[in-house]
């Protein structure tokens, strides 16, 4: 019960006080993502340099959980290669999906809480899947 109230206080202060929600103006790359399911939409655009995102703004239409882990997720991609970008969108797709164990470094171990709720998958995995978009 413990973590479960420490992944809501995580989940509620990136909810209340979010990172990186900002219409970045100068940019290299763009994704979008628009949910089937709720109509809700994402945009993440990024600035890298050697292949390392520099800095990232996200833009979202969504819940305060969808608004909350997008916050989580530009945090944890922000000042890392494309390549460990991409491969934290596609596991934390996989994590949730289809339940594959991976590492849940600082704030993104919410997402175990989250794992629980498949209603909710859609809003936790916005802000992924448009950075996906915007890494391909």
């Amino acid at each position: 019960m413990k973590e479960e109230l420490l992944h809501r206080e995580i989940l509620e202060e990136h909810a209340r006080n979010p990172k990186n929600q900002r219409n970045l103006e100068v940019f290299d790359n763009l994704g979008k993502f628009v949910s089937q399911k709720t109509g809700n939409r994402c945009e993440v655009r990024f600035l890298q340099e050697n292949g390392i995102i520099r800095d990232v703004g996200v833009t979202m239409q969504g819940s305060a959980l969808a608004l909350a882990c997008s916050s989580i997720m530009s945090i944890e991609v922000n000042g890392h290669l494309l390549s460990q970008s991409l491969e934290l969108a596609e596991n934390m797709i996989h994590f949730l999906s289809v339940g594959k164990e991976v590492d849940l470094p600082g704030d993104l171990i919410v997402y175990g809480s989250i794992q629980r709720f498949p209603e909710r998958h859609d809003c936790a995995l916005l802000s992924w899947r448009a950075l996906l978009n915007g890494i391909d």
